[in-house]
């Protein structure tokens, strides 16, 4: 008895993620019912509400924010996020006890500033109460006249 042995190899290909990719096509509109529509091609992907009406993100985002926060290493002043994820307020603690104003800038994740306030600041904690903010993930720009510094936080 003879025996024959086939084998047979199929290659197959899979698609690659690229994390180098930056957002390159995609819209934005408001629809009468005050309903936010965007979408893009990226990485994330966030669907909130806010109080003009809910907005609805969707697609493949990738941002730019890790070059910002990079810029954290130029500063000689550094601050830590607490809690982070967080649910209503959030605290920003800094290397070194501020004076002055300090100015908070928040932007969602399709670079919409979301919340912006400014306050006087003489110790090394400030504490902000984002409670009307929807849920989601969102950059942060802290400036004082001795620096800028940028974190990301996420809301739950």
């Amino acid at each position: 008895m003879k025996y024959l042995l086939l084998l047979f190899t199929f290659p197959f290909y899979g698609q690659v993620l690229h994390h180098q990719m930056l957002s390159s096509q995609g819209t934005t509109k408001e629809i009468t019912s005050k309903v936010i529509v965007s979408q893009t091609i990226g990485q994330q992907s966030i669907v909130g509400n806010s109080t003009n009406g809910a907005i609805v993100i969707q697609g493949f985002q990738q941002s730019l924010w890790s070059s910002y926060i990079a810029q954290n290493e130029k500063t000689t002043i550094s601050a830590q996020t607490f809690p982070n994820p967080f649910k209503d307020v959030v605290n920003f603690q800094f290397s070194e006890s501020l004076i002055g104003e300090l100015s908070i800038y928040i932007f969602d994740v399709s670079g919409r500033l979301v919340h912006k306030e400014a306050d006087k600041i003489d110790d090394s904690i400030f504490t902000i109460n984002l409670s009307k903010i929807p849920r989601g993930e969102y950059l942060v720009q802290l400036n004082n006249k001795s620096f800028t510094y940028y974190t990301k936080i996420i809301k739950l």
